[in-house]
Order: C-alpha cells, then structure tokens, then sequence
C-alpha cells in the first residue's frame, strides 16, 4: 500500500539506532526526506551514512542535537527547512528514557533533567515544527514506553513524565485538528534494540527469550514491526486517526498468558 509519504518532510529524533533508526529506515522506503538527529555526532554520521547507501544521500540528514536543549531543536528544524524545504509533514518525538530510580532517589536535579529531556524535548520540537506544518496539514506522533500503564519500582520518573506527554499530546490534538494535523502516542514494549542490549547488561538474570516469554506472543518485537505502525499512523490516508494512545508491547497490557485450568464439575 502506499503510504502517501513520498516528497513528505520528516524529522525523527533518537534517530542513531533502536525504533528511531527503523522509524526513519520506514520513512526513507516510502519516499520521505528524512532528518534524524542523536546526542552523538560519530553515531548519528554513522547511521545517516547506512541509511543514505540505501536511499541516497538527497533523502537523510543527520544531525548531532541534543534534545534537552531548546536550541537544539531549534537548530534541527532550521536545518531541516535549509535542506528539504519550507515544510513539515512529520514530527516523530522519540528519545530513550528517564532513568530507573526508586522514588527516594530521585533529587530535584534529576526530575529537572527528565523533564527537559522528554518533556519539554516534545513541547519544543512542536513549538519549532508546527508552523511549517499548518499549511499543509501533517502527522506528530511520540514514542513513550508501555511503563506509563502498567507502572513498577523504579519506574516513577518514566511513568510521570511520560503521562505529562500523553495528556500534552492529546490536548494538542484538539487544537490542531482543524489543521488537518493529527497527533498520536505509541508505547512501546520490549523491542530488541540496544536500550534492551543494555538493559540485559546491568540485569544478566535477565534475556531476551525471558523477556518475551510471559508475553502473548511469546517473544520481543523487532523495530521495525514498531515502524511499521509509525509509518502508517503518520501517513495522510489515516489523518482521522488522532489523539490515540496505542501499546505496541506484544500483548503485554492484556495480560502475561497465564491459564488457569476449570476444576471438575463435581467441585
């Protein structure tokens, strides 16, 4: 099916590796222009490299931002315009997560930190994009984690300030819908990425076959069945989709497949 995307101006953040690079890597396949952006230069040069032998160099920029600085994102969309055009058609929110803390360990200066990186990052990357977006009419959608639902010790950073995008998110939506501009959440699960690689780093009792076994479908998912979701979300064909709040986690939000066998009649 096509998607509608060829010509269309994207920007992806966390773009180096993980769900941003396949993010991006879907885009690309359906005839998008494509920024991705990442904190470290030799990682993003490297990933707009890969993506640019496979799609052209015309297609990928790859920018060294830093999402928790407001002129950062500012600079990402500037660049963006200088290369692609006067245009916005896509807005993907994406960038790890706040860090894994108890509750008691989490000073003022880290909530600050979280906050600038993964709240604010979306606020400012809407405040940058959204008026080269109005014209024509485009896609914001942000990527969060499926702990914002089903929440856990040393989960109150991610869990806070990711409910904070949610409830921004779907605000937005009722304000820029007459704009023909729709904005969607996805929460992802266990995808096998590099956060996972060193998520197992710092837990060895941990593996992926563990992770994905007490889920439904009995297994992780692959980045780019996530992208797959992402670039059909944002594709003009589904712009009556908004304000949704969608988990991509294997079925891990219904329920880990436990089954509990009826007793006999006679009980």
């Amino acid at each position: 099916m096509d998607l509608g995307l060829t010509g269309k101006v994207a920007i992806v953040g966390g773009g180096s590796d993980g769900l941003g690079f396949a993010i991006a890597d879907r885009l690309l396949s359906e005839g998008a222009f494509v920024t991705i952006f990442a904190r470290r230069a030799e990682k993003i040069a490297a990933a707009a490299e890969k993506l640019a032998g496979k799609y052209g160099e015309e297609q990928v920029l790859g920018l060294a931002a830093d999402c928790s600085v407001a002129a950062d994102i500012d600079q990402v969309t500037a660049s963006t315009l200088e290369r692609f055009g006067p245009a916005v058609h896509v807005l993907v929110t994406n960038d790890g997560g706040p860090p894994i803390r108890r509750i008691s360990e989490l000073t003022d200066d880290v909530w600050l930190q979280a906050f600038a990186r993964h709240f604010f990052y979306v606020v400012r990357s809407v405040r940058a994009t959204l008026p080269h977006m109005t014209a024509e009419g485009g896609s914001i959608l942000n990527v969060v984690s499926g702990v914002v639902r089903r929440q856990a010790v040393g989960m109150a950073a991610p869990a806070t300030v990711w409910s904070a995008v949610i409830g921004y998110a779907q605000t937005l939506a009722l304000e820029v819908g007459p704009h023909n501009i729709n904005v969607n959440t996805l929460m992802s699960g266990y995808f096998d990425t590099p956060l996972i690689e060193r998520t197992l780093e710092r837990q060895p009792e941990l593996s992926k076959a563990r992770l994905g076994s007490g889920l439904p479908m009995r297994r992780i998912g692959e980045p780019l069945e996530f992208a797959d979701l992402v670039g059909a979300l944002v594709s003009p064909h589904l712009r009556f989709v908004t304000g949704a709040v969608v988990p991509v986690d294997g079925g891990a939000g219904i329920g880990m497949g436990a089954s509990f066998d009826s007793p006999p009649a006679s009980e």
